[in-house]
């Protein structure tokens, strides 16, 4: 797996893929940590992650899926995927993006594909943070203020848990999206189900109860520390992370910067090049 490493995002900037990676990223508005090691001695595997900038730096996006399969149909998807990030990078409502994505996996029948996924989008002005879940595991968050783990969804009598079928099992899925603002401290935590179904050194699967349970006993400075202070306490032997299946989390909190006065005045600048510089093809 590659070494830690830190990066700031650009703006136009779609950063991901489907490779092992342990690494910082910041946006304007978050810290971002993303960690994932493929099944066994894999260089690639089928979880696919990316985060993308906008041309102003104010809308920063996620994505995390669990594609079903391995090898290079997977490596085929997540290019896909990236494209797709890129086209609606600069579009706040992220509902065309998650519908194009289940209507290239619907429509590609003949393989059989589908995948499991978040979708995020950061809103820095508002502080607002949109999900759509297709079939995906449920994220968690920890809210600063009252210093506790709680699953991330909106349910109610009149409102289920706001989660959909996984991409590219049917065409008309409608997949609506959860709202829910950040406040300073506040951290996100995505993960495939690699984690909750890790082996804990008592033989059992970890599950998403006991996950909510380690956390608890992890102190919550940044991004980074819980990410691999949680992996520590699974799984101590790193060469047992990733036996059974791909491992990927994403943990995201709010940084305090705000887009610039000079970001917001090259931004239709960026936009203009980005869509000259892209291939007609």
């Amino acid at each position: 797996m590659a070494m830690s490493q830190s990066q700031r995002m650009q703006c136009m900037e779609v950063w991901g893929g489907n490779q092992g990676i342990d690494r910082d990223l910041k946006t304007t508005g978050l810290d971002v940590c993303v960690y994932s090691q493929p099944y066994a001695t894999a260089q690639s595997g089928g979880d696919v992650y990316y985060v993308s900038s906008c041309a102003s730096g104010r809308i920063t996006r996620l994505l995390l899926a669990d594609v079903s399969g391995h090898g290079d149909p997977v490596s085929d998807r997540a290019e896909f995927l990236r494209k797709l990030m890129r086209k609606n990078i600069n579009i706040i409502d992220q509902s065309t993006l998650v519908t194009a994505i289940n209507g290239e996996f619907a429509a590609d029948c003949n393989t059989g594909m589908f995948a499991t996924a978040l979708i995020g989008t950061f809103f820095q002005p508002t502080r607002t943070l949109s999900i759509s879940n297709a079939g995906h595991p449920t994220p968690l968050i920890y809210r600063a203020q009252s210093k506790t783990w709680q699953e991330l969804t909106e349910t109610s009598a009149n409102r289920p848990e706001n989660r959909h079928f996984p991409l590219g099992i049917a065409l008309d899925q409608n997949y609506s999206e959860f709202r829910t603002k950040l406040s300073q401290g506040d951290l996100v935590l995505w993960f495939t189900d690699g984690l909750t179904e890790m082996q804990c050194q008592d033989g059992s699967q970890l599950g998403q109860t006991r996950l909510l349970q380690v956390l608890a006993d992890i102190d919550v400075p940044h991004s980074r520390s819980v990410i691999h202070d949680l992996i520590d306490r699974i799984s101590p032997k790193q060469s047992e992370v990733n036996k059974s299946d791909d491992v990927s989390l994403i943990s995201f909190q709010l940084n305090g910067e705000k887009s610039s006065l000079v970001d917001n005045s090259l931004a239709p600048f960026r936009v203009l090049s980005d869509w000259f510089s892209r291939d007609p093809k």
